[in-house]
This record gives C-alpha cells, sequence and structure tokens, in this order.
C-alpha cells in the first residue's frame, strides 16, 4: 500500500512539474507580439503570436483577434483564417466582427464577405455549464432586486432645503416634475415625512446588506469553478456588459456597494481581508494555467490601484493670451502633447511585486501600449487606460509648467 501512495505522488508531481506557467512561457511571447504591433511590424507580431499559439490548443480570444487583425493588416486573408475558425468555434459571433469594422483593414471587406457562410457554418455558441447557469441566474435575480431599491430610494424636498421636510420616491421623480402633473397628483407623490423616509431607509439597508452577503457567497463559490474564469469572448464584445459573466457581475455588485456608500470602486470594501486574498489567489491561478490575461486578472484583483495608474494623456492645448509666448511654441493655435502619469519609486517596487504574480508587463512596455493606444490604434485590443483632453489656459507660464516633462506631438 505504501509503495502505491508512492507511485501516485510520484506521477501527480511529474504532472504538476509537466504543466506550464503561462506567465513564464505564453504571455511574454504575446507581450512581444503586442510591441511589434505598436512598432506595426506585422511579420514580426505574426510570428510572435504563432509561438504563442503552439503553446496552448486554447489561445485566448483576445490573442486570436488582435492576431487575425494582424494579418489583416499584412493583406494576408487567407493567413487569418485559422484564427477566424477558431475564433467562431469558441463563440464568437460574426456580427461582433463586422462591429469592430477590422475587415475595413487591408481592404478585406470583399473576403470577408464571400468567407462569412463558412465562418457561420463552424460557428459554436458558447455554453455554460449547469453549476454556472444556476448561480449566475440567482445573481442576475439580485442585480434586479438591486435595480429596484435604487428606483425605491428617495429625493429630499425642497431641493436644498437644510432641513428638508418631505421626499418623494426616486421612481416619481420625472412624473412630480412634469408640467402635466396635476396639483392634486403631485400632493399623492409627496407623502413622506423625513420620519418615514428615515424608517424606511433603515429597513432598506438592512435588506440591501443581505443581498449583497448573499452575492457576495455565491461570486466566492463560483471562483472554484475554472470556467467562470476563463476570459472567453468577452473582450471582443463589449468587456464587463453580458448577463451571464463572472466579471461583469463583480463588478456590478462592487461598483453599486462602493457608489451606496460612497467609497471608490474597489473589491477591497466589498471582501474582507480573506476573501480578498482568495479572490487574488484565484486570479493568479488563472493566469498560470492560461484562462485569464494578466490585465484581466489585474483589473479584478484588490491589489489593481497602482496598475491602473499607469496611464498616457494627450492633450490639446489652448493658450488664452498668447501674444508674449516665446519661440518655444510654434503652433500657438495647437499645441498637442503626451504626458505620463509617472510612478513613485515605492509605487514602482511595489508595481515589480504585483508584475512578478500577475505576469504583467514590464512599466516600459506598458507605457509604450498607452501611448499607441491614444494616437494609433483603433482594431487591436490592448487594455489601455489612456485618455485624450483638452485644456485651456490663461498664459504661456501656465502652459510651460504643463509642458514639463511632456512629450510634444507634431501634427
Amino acid at each position: 500500500m505504501r509503495n502505491i501512495f508512492t507511485i501516485l505522488f510520484l506521477l501527480n508531481a511529474i504532472g504538476l512539474s509537466a504543466q506550464q506557467d503561462f506567465r513564464k512561457t505564453y504571455f511574454p511571447l504575446i507581450n512581444k507580439a503586442e510591441l511589434h504591433l505598436v512598432k506595426q511590424e506585422y511579420l514580426e507580431a505574426s510570428q510572435a503570436y504563432f509561438s504563442a499559439f503552439s503553446l496552448t490548443k486554447t489561445p485566448l480570444i483576445r490573442d486570436l483577434y488582435n492576431a487575425t487583425v494582424c494579418k489583416l493588416y499584412q493583406n494576408d486573408f487567407e493567413g487569418g483564417k485559422l484564427y477566424l475558425f477558431k475564433m467562431a468555434q469558441r463563440g464568437v459571433k460574426a456580427e461582433t466582427l463586422e462591429q469592430r469594422e477590422i475587415f475595413e483593414v487591408g481592404y478585406n471587406t470583399e473576403s470577408w464577405k464571400n468567407f462569412k457562410p463558412s465562418y457561420e457554418q463552424f460557428f459554436e455558441p458558447k455554453e455554460l455549464n449547469d453549476f454556472l447557469k444556476y448561480h449566475f441566474t440567482n445573481l442576475d435575480i439580485l442585480r434586479k432586486m438591486i435595480f429596484e431599491f435604487g428606483a425605491e430610494s428617495f429625493v429630499n424636498l425642497p431641493n436644498g432645503a437644510n432641513p428638508p421636510t418631505h421626499a418623494i420616491k426616486r421612481k416619481d421623480f420625472n412624473a412630480y416634475f412634469s408640467n402635466e402633473t396635476t396639483a392634486e397628483d403631485r400632493a399623492k407623490i409627496l407623502k413622506y415625512s423625513m420620519e418615514e423616509v428615515e424608517k424606511e431607509t433603515k429597513d432598506s439597508q438592512a435588506t440591501k446588506e443581505d443581498i449583497y452577503n448573499e452575492a457576495k457567497e455565491i461570486l466566492l463559490l463560483i471562483m472554484e469553478n475554472p470556467m467562470a474564469l476563463y476570459e472567453g469572448n468577452s473582450q471582443v464584445e463589449t468587456f464587463h456588459t453580458h448577463d451571464h459573466d463572472l466579471f461583469s457581475f463583480l463588478s456590478f455588485f462592487t461598483f453599486n456597494r462602493d457608489r451606496r456608500v460612497g467609497r471608490a470602486d474597489n473589491i477591497s470594501s466589498f471582501m474582507n481581508e480573506t476573501e480578498q486574498k482568495y479572490i487574488d489567489e484565484k486570479l493568479q491561478d488563472a493566469v498560470y494555467q492560461g484562462f485569464l490575461s494578466p490585465q484581466v486578472a489585474i483589473s479584478q484583483s484588490s491589489e489593481k490601484e497602482i496598475p491602473e495608474k499607469i496611464k498616457v494623456t494627450s492633450f490639446t492645448l489652448t493658450i488664452e493670451n498668447s501674444s508674449e509666448c516665446g519661440k518655444e511654441f510654434d503652433d500657438i493655435e495647437n499645441i498637442r502633447f503626451l504626458k505620463k502619469n509617472v510612478l513613485t519609486s515605492e509605487e514602482q517596487k511595489e508595481y515589480k511585486k504585483i508584475k512578478d504574480k500577475y505576469g504583467l508587463e514590464s512599466l516600459d512596455d506598458r507605457f509604450k501600449k498607452e501611448v499607441f493606444g491614444i494616437d494609433k490604434n483603433k482594431y487591436f485590443i490592448l487594455n489601455t487606460r489612456s485618455s485624450v483632453e483638452s485644456s485651456v489656459v490663461p498664459n504661456c507660464e501656465v502652459a510651460q509648467k504643463m509642458l514639463a516633462g511632456a512629450t510634444i506631438i507634431q501634427d
């Protein structure tokens, strides 16, 4: 008997050691491919994608999608067919690809039109197992209950009065202020005293607390199921909008609870420390196994604060009084520049720790993708967070301060 257990132990150990860590194999190649995309080196990007896909039977759909767009940029529709077939088998609708307008790249619209019947023949809708269907249905019921509570919350009246004297239900707001509502109907709506509001709100909060706790228990239970953590086609479509998607539910309950108590959107206020650690470990393990990209995993973790600070802002600057500006402003009417949100030395050290846990790219690589995401990227999915802003400043002195450390864009 002892020998049998020894053999089983050794076989198990061999199996575990043979399992690749996608953070060290697959995702570095994906990062390499994306950096080639940034430099518009599509042949080299295709080679890196091919190397990554050779490591697994189930590449992430986001990566299959990006590899397809890469082929389209090379005007190699034939080369992209393999990736298109794989996306069809993984549940990506033809309409989704058309909505993203990727076949405009390389003038492949006609090629897609001819290929679409074959794509639809291979299409297999994404199916959830019974475990996830059951729990996602319950989460959807809880989500609808939260929406209903929002409609039943109160708006205090008179507006701006301190203290207010009465209140109306939020669902009656438009009717109360409508010109078509009679005085008699308004009186029926305006029937809640502040004492009644206080009591009903207290009861409502207690019930909502029960809903959030129930949702949390279900979410923690779902995390045990590997299929729930599979990234699937959610990024190729609009991420966080699927009714039956773990991350959609996780974001919904986190955001709405935090908004209710006036906190920032962070899982830390929804889960206790032990629960946070559990979720973080599950997310890290999903990246390890190649179910989830590092960027999506960190976006759902309690450690996302520092990585989400990494962004670039593209400014267009207008100077109200430009008469005293010097030669440093060649084009007063159109000053465009990029500015990085630089991390402190302590934040950089912390990012390094997080990077290793989740398999994220380096800071330098991340910033390259962020810059690309602002001005040049239209079709690729790179999880960038950067933004575009317009600013008006009174004079050149203020403009000079804003331009410190910035990269000027030459049109």
